[in-house]
């Protein structure tokens, strides 16, 4: 960030005109009429349900912390963010005159074009976050567009604050704005914007563009900001209104992160970035469009010097990158391979203060099958699950004279989250895209073990070799079911990383082994860690996240987020990491189905049989002990003892159901008879030895009953039944006062 010391420090002002302003005022000559409609329908079209939710999040619980985005600390740099999301909405409709946003003062009333609503989210659902209900009583109607004609005349003018350079700090500042200016324009307009979803109404915006300019003016002019009389150009690292640490480009930024999450860089497939900002995996052999955004936060335009660029480098993603090596192609496989290098280069633009522009650049990936045949044992680098995409970080640099990189030493650079933390001028994106969608490989070496997610490399960066921990994790902030309440989490190891858990005692916490034979743990609470692992410098292997979505757990829910961190083991602290953003198409679920229960004599074989499921899948079966003992749809057992076998189902977008079937063996049983018909003596044998009392007992229906003590030393008993009436009878074991096995007995 540049810094310039004034020259000049004007201490005391009746009114704002003295200071220098960014944002135009959008009742003036400076727009058309037909502009001013083209704004406001702009306007109408971002506003949707979810924007006005987030201003109801009035409390939100992130990180433990409540959330109050009215207050000192907050509320001018949300209000500036939320701004921003319109802003940015706006670019992307080509409206770049309207950026920064126009804004409106209170002191003259509503422009008539502005008094109005919009109409599709007046009668929004209710967000009551923490006691405040956004629909509380309020109409429309009752919304005053004339707030001067009700302020008491003793007030001071809106929003025109004496000796505002006698203010240190923009939380000093933010406690006047707020109340009572902010707060009693919106208590004199009455109406929908009283309430806190006051959103709905256009001039909501304009007038929060209005108390944002107060800061800005702040910044611009007194020399507590460092941004008078400059540019400041930034690139955002975190997107996040909602809590209580936030990006507003500070140096360093003072938002924790995760530092690799910018949406400041986003991928298309076709150049189609402007208009459309959501990210989308690279396809290797076509070109692929990356778009960056460039923002102005100082006070001052960027002139766009010609010899003046961003540069923008693309990564093998990992959890522990450092800067330059790992984007600038000198680190290669052993095969040869790069794990990084230039995309390109593009001239930054004029952009005026408040400003930004979007540059584009043409990229063409490398081909992800060139790494998938390298294994642990020819390439220590990169190992992968042929059901996997490969996937890239990406990372954007300012290079520009005027505004340098601030903190640009090896102790940063060596660790890319603190490099990009205290640069504004840097941003990162290690965010892996997870589309759930059917994906097998063709060679059949992982169709019983199919997950749907993305492999990173992990390892030793700073070349002194260190001991890390890799944490698995839910976004604290993130708004939604989280996707560990709807999906299996497993982390698969390459050999290496393997042996080195191994090594360090196979530490753990929420983790349990799923399948040793491929290096595979389940993920069974959050946040999970895989601990004490130890690397040599420079020293590199692969880890995959992937995700199966539990067909009896899924919500309906689209969008999904996830972490992987790597972290020092000594200190805890992030040296970096991969995000998760996981998209689950909407279809019908399925059951497992491994039929009823089954019981067998000792030495007996039986078949099992999965029910198909009417689509491609894999049929696993695991023995008690959570071995695999085979994979199809039916195979025959034999156990010696009573064993559970559970049955696993993964179709091929990596669904998955379990189901569990019991093969009881025979505790006690009549092993036969003879002979059968008897008319004499019949030899009954049988199997009772653990039972504590056992009988036999022959009767006839709607007849006698004869019962006969066993000797449990033995294993057979002869019964005299020539007495007996000839007819159909019934032999009953009874062991310990249960029956336990039947046989039919004919005498003859």
């Amino acid at each position: 960030m540049k810094r310039i010391t004034l020259l000049l420090i004007v201490v005391f002002f009746t009114a704002l005109q003295g200071f220098g302003q960014v944002r135009p005022y959008v009742g003036d000559s400076t727009f058309t009429e037909v502009e001013k409609q083209e704004l406001l329908d702009a306007i109408k079209e971002y506003i949707t349900e979810e924007i006005v939710f987030r201003h109801c999040q009035e409390h939100y619980d992130a990180n433990g912390m409540h959330i109050h985005i009215h207050d000192d600390f907050n509320f001018l740099p949300f209000h500036r963010t939320y701004l921003e999301g319109l802003e940015d909405y706006l670019l992307s409709k080509g409206l770049n005159q309207f950026v920064p946003l126009p804004k409106w003062d209170p002191v003259t009333g509503t422009p008539s074009l502005f008094q109005t609503i919009d109409e599709d989210c007046f009668n929004i659902g209710s967000c009551d976050i923490g006691g405040i209900d956004c629909n509380l009583p309020g109409t429309f109607n009752g919304t005053s567009w004339n707030p001067q004609e009700i302020a008491d005349v003793s007030l001071p003018p809106y929003l025109q604050l004496p000796n505002l350079c006698g203010y240190s700090t923009e939380n000093v500042l933010a406690g006047d704005v707020r109340n009572p200016w902010h707060d009693q324009v919106h208590s004199y307009m009455g109406g929908v914007m009283f309430l806190f979803r006051s959103p709905v109404l256009p001039i909501f915006w304009l007038f929060h563009a209005y108390v944002d300019d107060v800061w800005k003016t702040w910044e611009c002019n007194c020399p507590h900001s460092g941004l008078a009389n400059t540019f400041d150009l930034y690139m955002k690292d975190t997107y996040d209104e909602v809590k209580r640490e936030r990006d507003v480009g500070m140096e360093p930024n003072i938002d924790n992160g995760p530092m690799w999450e910018s949406e400041d860089i986003w991928i298309r497939n076709t150049n189609d970035g402007i208009a459309n900002r959501e990210n989308q995996n690279p396809v290797y052999g076509q070109n692929n469009y990356v778009y960056v955004q460039v923002r102005n936060r100082g006070c001052v335009a960027y002139q766009g010097i010609a010899s003046e660029t961003l540069t923008l480098r693309w990564a093998k993603a990992g959890t522990n990158l450092s800067y330059p090596s790992h984007w600038d192609g000198s680190l290669q496989t052993t095969s040869d391979k790069p794990v990084g290098g230039m995309i390109g280069t593009a001239h930054i633009p004029y952009i005026k203060p408040g400003g930004s522009a979007i540059l584009e650049f043409v990229w063409q990936p490398v081909n992800s099958e060139d790494y998938v045949d390298l294994d642990n044992s020819t390439d220590p680098l990169f190992w992968i699950n042929e059901a996997e995409d490969h996937h890239f970080c990406l990372l954007a640099k300012i290079e520009v004279s005027g505004d340098p990189v601030t903190y640009d030493t090896p102790e940063y650079r060596n660790n890319l989250q603190n490099y990009v933390k205290h640069n504004n001028n840097i941003v990162w994106k290690n965010v892996s895209f997870v589309d759930v969608e059917p994906k097998l490989a063709e060679t059949g070496e992982w169709l019983d073990d199919l997950s749907i997610g993305a492999a990173v490399f992990i390892g030793d960066v700073n070349g002194a070799g260190g001991v890390y921990d890799f944490e698995f994790a839910n976004p604290a902030t993130f708004k939604g079911n989280p996707v560990t309440a709807e999906a299996e989490v497993s982390v698969t190891l390459s050999n290496l990383a393997w042996q080195k858990w191994e090594d360090g005692g196979f530490q753990s916490e929420n983790i349990k082994i799923s399948r040793e034979e491929r290096n595979k743990v389940i993920v069974t609470g959050n946040p999970a860690r895989l601990k004490n692992l130890t690397f040599l410098p420079k020293e590199f292997t692969l880890m995959s996240v992937g995700f199966n979505f539990l067909s009896r757990q899924v919500t309906g829910q689209t969008d999904f987020s996830y972490l992987a961190i790597q972290r020092n083991n000594a200190d805890n602290l992030i040296v970096g990491g991969e995000t998760y953003k996981i998209k689950v198409p909407g279809r019908e679920g399925f059951y497992a189905n491994a039929g009823g229960d089954k019981t067998l004599s000792e030495g007996q074989s039986t078949e099992l049989n999965a029910y198909d499921i009417g689509e491609p899948a894999i049929y696993n079966w695991y023995d008690a002990e959570g071995n695999l003992v085979y994979t199809g749809k039916n195979f025959s057992v034999s156990p010696e003892f009573t064993q559970k076998y559970k049955l696993e189902v993964i179709a091929t977008d990596g669904l998955k159901d379990y189901d569990e079937i019991e093969v009881k063996i025979k505790e006690f049983e009549i092993l036969s008879m003879s002979p059968n018909p008897a008319s004499s003596n019949v030899t009954i044998n049988y199997k009772a030895s653990t039972a504590s009392s056992a009988y036999l007992m022959v009767t006839q229906p709607y007849g006698v009953s004869n019962n006969y003590i066993l000797d449990l030393s033995q294993n057979s008993k002869t019964i005299d039944v020539s007495a007996y009436n000839t007819g159909m009878y019934i032999v009953a074991l009874v062991c310990n006062g249960q029956i336990v096995d039947t046989r039919n007995l004919i005498i003859q």
